[in-house]
């Protein structure tokens, strides 16, 4: 961002912008995000963690060798804007957490005049990486302006704001939650699943290979205290929470594209699962799945047991315990 600031405008400007950028997130570190885990413990991590996270997947999705991503330097400020306040209106609820940053954006950034207009880019782009949009549909991009500017430069507002939404998505991992919470039953029991997504799952951005990588590791085994009744009820709510993630995840990358040329390398999302019980690998054999955009008129939807049989929850659940006998773990 300071690099091509620098260079679209002069040192100087460049680093003034870039200054203000830098100012501007440590303020959020220290007066928002950690407080968002102290008013909605239940819910995944939204912390400086989280929001470095997203800037990183935004990095990988751009371009993959941070240099090609054909964005300028206002427009790179933009979207590193975007990513810092797009969450923080979960201080106010989760629930329509993305029209609750106006009170935040002025207390970070002020409200002079001379703000107002990015106050607005900020307020549409993060509005827009979730929700509904104004016809009803979920199609928030749609609502976004494709060409805007701030202080007399172009900016791809559409654009950034599907860079956003993809990148959000993609921050999911072990990172976003904790075991020790998880094995002590400490989240709410409505928010479980969730966190038992994140702590499976494992992103990897392949721009130069056109695709997303998706790798889970689901561990098998019951849990302390756990009856193998409630271990298999478990892990079926887990897999099929997973499939619909895939998919959503999949639906995601393909609506981005539609809406960003630079996301447009992005042809499939690569699905791998992986199963061990009490650290021991499971030899389960299922052969990695690929989310493509090419579709056969008249071919039901994609869901995940469709493509692959193998993947039926049943007859996973079914096969574990063989299994684990054989690795002699049980």
């Amino acid at each position: 961002m300071r690099n091509r600031l620098r260079a679209d405008l002069d040192r100087a400007k460049g680093d003034e912008w870039f200054s203000v950028y830098g100012a501007t997130k440590p303020k959020l570190v220290q007066g928002i995000y950690g407080e968002i885990k102290g008013i909605q413990p239940g819910i995944s991590d939204h912390s400086e963690q989280h929001i470095n996270n997203v800037l990183d997947n935004a990095c990988e999705l751009i371009s993959d060798n941070h240099k090609s991503h054909g964005l300028s330097g206002v427009e790179l400020y933009c979207l590193g804007m975007f990513i810092l306040f797009h969450d923080v209106g979960n201080l106010f609820g989760r629930e329509g957490h993305q029209n609750k940053i106006s009170e935040v954006y002025d207390w970070a950034r002020g409200a002079d005049a001379s703000v107002r207009h990015e106050r607005t880019l900020v307020l549409s782009a993060a509005s827009a990486h979730t929700g509904t949009a104004a016809d009803g549909s979920r199609d928030t991009l749609n609502d976004l302006n494709p060409h805007d500017h701030l202080n007399g430069r172009r900016v791809r507002l559409q654009e950034l704001a599907a860079i956003l939404r993809f990148a959000d998505e993609l921050a999911e991992g072990p990172q976003r939650t904790s075991d020790f919470m998880q094995a002590h039953h400490l989240y709410p029991a409505k928010s479980q699943v969730f966190h038992e997504y994140a702590s499976v799952t494992n992103v990897f951005i392949d721009r130069g290979n056109g695709r997303i990588c998706l790798t889970y590791e689901i561990e098998a085994a019951p849990r302390q205290d756990e009856s193998d009744v409630a271990r298999d009820q478990r892990l079926r709510d887990l897999l099929s929470f997973t499939y619909n993630r895939i998919v959503k995840l999949d639906q995601e990358r393909r609506y981005a594209c539609y809406y960003s040329k630079i996301l447009a390398p992005f042809k499939s999302t690569s699905v791998k699962m992986n199963f061990c019980f009490r650290s021991h690998p499971l030899p389960i054999t299922l052969n990695p799945i690929q989310l493509e955009d090419k579709v056969v008129p008249g071919d039901p939807a994609k869901t995940i047991e469709s493509l692959d049989p193998a993947y039926q929850i049943d007859r996973l659940l079914s096969e574990m315990k063989p299994l684990a006998e054989r690795v002699g773990v049980l």
